[in-house]
């Protein structure tokens, strides 16, 4: 099969959805499909020009050593283009809008393009308005969730089911390498981020309350932008973290932290538990796809600092809970297979394509 992944522009930087986007065109090459990534660039010096030709040039020149963070397959053809209209997108059997943002432009494609499928993995209310975001399920396009509860968000508004592909965990990369009881218990780790949904606040209140119990504890963090200027030193800080980085960091870590307000899934999470951190979270929608509080991991209420907090405690100070829970997870984790989730997407697009040609 001919499978091409829209995204909305070039990653010079690690970001989840790009993450899992990557993975599913490393495999589905892997297993002998042509796929193909379209970076859009559009918006590439746009305060600057409006030329395409200049956009073009500029997105050619940005883009090819991208993405710098993630190993791509070099069979993957990489095309980076600031047209709209699909001259440059490839010829294809289907085409994944990745993003609301690129929802529309997918729906505007010739059909030389391919089925179109749309790769839904959050409520993306936080870039369009409400009613815009709805619009988008709406395009007959093939729908996927990487969630069970935005599977419900989308069926409300389709007539057709959309289909769930639960984001899998690359567990030969993301795995246990320092022994769970062998860890610092007061060695807590966290994902820096700038935007609202994710409870950064909360999360620094909640280990800031820690800290005055425990003054001998320290954060691992990373994120995207500068060290925050605003960060305690006993916050080690890492930017650009690549794969190697975060297996590292995870495996020096004994409790990972997430205050997420709202989010399609949190990969985060779910890494940090497959290399042997007890994950203590707000009980965000997207959180519950892999995480069951008491099971394999501590659940409190969003926007609570002080319930997170008593939860990281709680760890703290039962070295055996910590250590149960993060096992737990561990095992968990390990069963949320790339393999099966492919072979998944595999046989919705075969049949697709034997009703599109038949």
């Amino acid at each position: 099969m001919k499978v091409t992944f829209c995204l909305p522009e070039i990653s010079q930087v690690p970001m989840g959805g790009y993450k899992i986007i990557f993975e599913y065109a490393n495999r589905l090459q892997e297993r002998g499909h042509e796929v193909a990534i379209v970076f859009l660039t559009h918006n590439v010096w746009s305060r600057l020009t409006s030329n395409n030709k200049i956009k073009s040039i500029v997105g050619r020149i940005r883009g090819r050593n991208e993405p710098s963070w993630f190993y791509l397959n070099p069979a993957i053809k990489k095309i980076m283009t600031p047209y709209l209209d699909g001259r440059e997108f490839p010829e294809a059997d289907f085409i994944f809008a990745t993003a609301v943002t690129t929802a529309e432009i997918v729906k505007g494609l010739p059909s030389r393009c391919g089925k179109k499928c749309y790769f839904i993995q959050d409520f993306e209310t936080f870039i369009l308005p409400e009613d815009k975001v709805v619009e988008t399920y709406q395009y007959d396009f093939l729908n996927f969730t990487v969630s069970n509860w935005l599977s419900d968000i989308v069926g409300v508004y389709t007539s057709n089911k959309p289909i769930c592909l639960p984001n899998p965990i690359d567990t030969e990369n993301f795995r246990v390498i320092t022994p769970i009881n062998e860890r610092n218990t007061h060695t807590l780790g966290m994902l820096y981020h700038e935007g609202e949904h994710k409870g950064i606040p909360y999360a620094l209140e909640a280990i800031d309350i820690v800290k005055k119990k425990y003054n001998d504890v320290v954060v691992n963090i990373f994120g995207v932008p500068n060290r925050p200027a605003t960060l305690p030193d006993y916050f080690k800080y890492i930017q650009n973290a690549n794969q190697i980085d975060l297996l590292k960091l995870y495996n020096e870590t004994s409790i990972f932290i997430c205050a997420t307000i709202d989010e399609g899934f949190g990969l985060t999470g779910a890494e940090s538990m497959a290399c042997g951190c007890a994950l203590v979270s707000t009980a965000y929608d997207g959180v519950f796809e892999y995480a069951e509080n008491g099971v394999n991991a501590l659940l409190s209420p969003v926007r609570n600092s002080e319930a997170l907090a008593e939860n990281i405690i709680k760890l703290i100070e039962n070295e055996s809970y910590r250590q149960s829970l993060a096992q737990k997870a561990s095992e968990m984790i390990r069963e949320r297979s790339w393999d099966k989730t492919i072979q998944k997407l595999e046989i919705v697009l075969a049949r697709e394509l034997g009703v599109n040609r038949g």
